[in-house]
């Protein structure tokens, strides 16, 4: 109950904070959840950025993060009262019927119940792999030291943040289950959002309940939802980016490509694939003057747009290029280099992401919508997540639309767009969530549009429901193997809790309570789950074996790989042994040969939990 106030605290503050800005620079919305839904996406990105600059300046201290979340709970409560002055103004002026429909009201009720389900994932300890690793790991870190910092060997650490400076202030206020709840959030904005662009911009008439049911059922996305992740920020930033574009383009207020800047450079300062959201951008704006001839009006809005991308989008870039000597740090090596990384790093790492999905032959791109929707697999090179067949088997009925709302075409250009620039980079599929919403709308929009052709509708809508029941399956499979509700209960303590999901966690938690404040542990192969360690410690973030051979390769004797070892301050050192001399060990005989004749000599075992995960000291 303390994780869900805390929550719903953070969900008033920046709606409030959000909407006393907006009144500042004179933006007025049309109707109350377009108001509530750009106002929390201006309070989220003040209240991360401020965090980000507290980084900058080494003044990451929790009573410093309480006075500040104290000062902006002051200008919430007056952006609350501005709120509701205009809720009084645009109730007498939005009197549309709202009325659902029997089989609306029982698609909501799935909705409500999916949406509850959620809520229970939530509420338990984090066990995504990407969370334990960066997502909550770096902001852990970062609070430890009070500010931003070179983190050697986690190459994450220097990706845009932006939506770790929010799970920051979560880890202050209670810890990693109010961190999963912000991103829970996020995907809340993001159906609310949903919902609204719609109403605005698609039709009246769309079963609203059913859009939000495609999107939030998509296993991927449901399963996203409730970790401490960024996809789901990524998602609600670039939404609003292209609903303040269709505000523009519809009202050509300057004041809306300004918050289309802000929501673009947000999504930039979330996620490295959110830099083609700029381009696209400029491409609208100058797509929405190509029948004018007044240049100069173009050449302001597009400099305003700039502008506004550069300075909300361009404070990590500048933060990476200062800290590891590359604004793109990991990539593009070749071109800028970077701290703690190798030109063999770098091209195994270009190797890796190619090689997601199922292949990159021309005929692997044709086959590429089927493969997504009938052969991707959840923790796996193929794809790494789930998207169901509910887009591809509506598509052809989309295809034979004739009159497309202008909101429509305008989120299916993004859509084409985003999707050749992700089938070109890591082929994952929650890398292109952020065009699920859009493609949701689309699907609602086509079941709408063939209402009075009875044959279409209901072959489409048989479509429709068994693509919700396939992904309905994997959602249900997902809850049975976690069991979120022992721990909601109280019937499960946490430290069970995760010794059952996570392998390791047995031995992090002798390693917390058992090993000195001033030791420092070498990681091989321990997935790099840093957020479960209270103790220093090194792990290379991918290829996590690459330092432990680097040593080997350049020792002659296991003396040398000794002095390598505690010349760099290492006391202990864990690892699981499947990967050292097992079958899918990376290294060689020479190598494994050298390995155990050091372990022999120079390493002293302290435990080992379920035969794989072994602990030495280094004396």
């Amino acid at each position: 109950m303390t994780d869900i106030i805390c929550l719903s605290g953070i969900c008033v503050l920046v709606v409030g904070m959000g909407r006393f800005i907006l009144d500042r620079i004179g933006i007025r919305s049309v109707s109350l959840g377009q108001d509530v839904i750009i106002s929390a996406g201006t309070g989220l990105g003040v209240l991360s950025y401020s965090v980000f600059i507290l980084g900058i300046f080494q003044c990451l201290f929790p009573v410093v993060l309480y006075i500040l979340l104290g000062i902006y709970a002051a200008f919430s409560l007056s952006g609350w009262l501005i709120l509701r002055r205009s809720w009084l103004n645009l109730r007498t002026l939005n009197k549309k019927d709202n009325r659902l429909s029997f089989s609306d009201i029982c698609i909501s009720v799935i909705l409500g119940i999916s949406l509850l389900g959620a809520l229970l994932f939530v509420l338990t300890p984090a066990i995504g792999n990407d969370a334990l690793t960066y997502h909550l790991a770096v902001p852990k870190l970062f609070l430890e030291h009070h500010g931003f910092f070179f983190i050697p060997g986690n190459i994450f650490s220097h990706y845009p943040l932006n939506s770790e400076m929010l799970f920051l202030i979560a880890l202050v206020l209670r810890g990693d289950i109010l961190a999963k709840g912000i991103h829970f959030a996020m995907a809340m904005f993001t159906l609310g959002a949903l919902w609204q662009f719609t109403r605005d911009y698609i039709s009246e008439t769309a079963s609203f309940p059913l859009i939000l049911l495609i999107f939030f059922t998509i296993p991927s996305v449901f399963m996203n939802a409730h970790m401490a992740y960024n996809d789901m920020t990524l998602t609600f930033y670039t939404f609003l980016a292209v609903y303040t574009f269709m505000n523009w383009f519809s009202q050509k207020g300057s004041r809306w490509i300004i918050l289309c800047g802000l929501f673009s450079g947000l999504a930039m300062a979330t996620k490295y694939a959110a830099l083609l959201v700029p381009l696209l951008g400029c491409l609208g704006i100058l797509c929405a003057f190509h029948r004018e001839t007044h240049y100069r009006k173009m050449f302001y809005v597009l400099g305003i747009y700039a502008l506004c991308v550069a300075v909300f989008g361009s404070p990590f870039y500048i933060k990476n290029w200062v800290m590891s000597g590359n604004p793109l740090y990991p990539f593009f090596y070749k071109i800028f280099g970077g701290k703690g990384w190798s030109t063999d790093q770098a091209r195994y790492y270009d190797f890796f992401l190619q090689n997601l999905g199922m292949g990159r032959g021309l005929w692997d791109y044709v086959l590429l919508p089927w493969n997504l929707s009938f052969h991707a697999k959840m923790h796996s090179p193929q794809f790494d997540g789930i998207m169901g067949p509910v887009f591809i088997l509506t598509l052809p009925f989309a295809l034979g639309m004739r009159k497309i709302a202008t909101g429509a075409k305008v989120g299916m250009i993004y859509c084409l767009f985003t999707f050749i620039f992700w089938a070109s980079s890591a082929q994952q599929i929650r890398y292109l969530i952020p065009i699920f919403p859009f493609l949701a709308v689309m699907t609602g929009y086509t079941l709408d549009y063939y209402r009075k052709n009875r044959i279409v509708h209901t072959l489409l809508a048989m479509f429709i429901t068994l693509s919700l029941v396939f992904n309905g399956y994997y959602i249900v499979k997902d809850f049975i193997k976690i069991r979120p509700f022992s721990f909601v209960a109280g019937t499960e303590d946490r430290d069970a809790y995760l010794n059952r999901l996570i392998p390791s966690y047995a031995m992090f938690r002798y390693v917390n309570t058992r090993l000195p404040k001033d030791t420092k542990i070498f990681f091989i192969y321990m997935k790099n789950q840093g957020y479960l360690c209270d103790r220093p410690y090194y792990s290379d973030s991918m290829f996590e074996s690459y330092t432990i051979q680097n040593i080997l390769a350049k020792s002659a004797t296991p003396k040398d790989v000794y002095l390598a070892l505690k010349k760099t301050g290492f006391t202990h050192m864990l690892y699981d042994i499947n990967y050292i001399t097992g079958k899918i060990s990376t290294f060689s005989d020479q190598e494994k040969s050298l390995f155990l004749d050091f372990q022999k000599r120079y390493l002293k075992l302290l435990k080992i939990e379920k035969r794989k995960y072994y602990l030495f000291a280094l004396p």
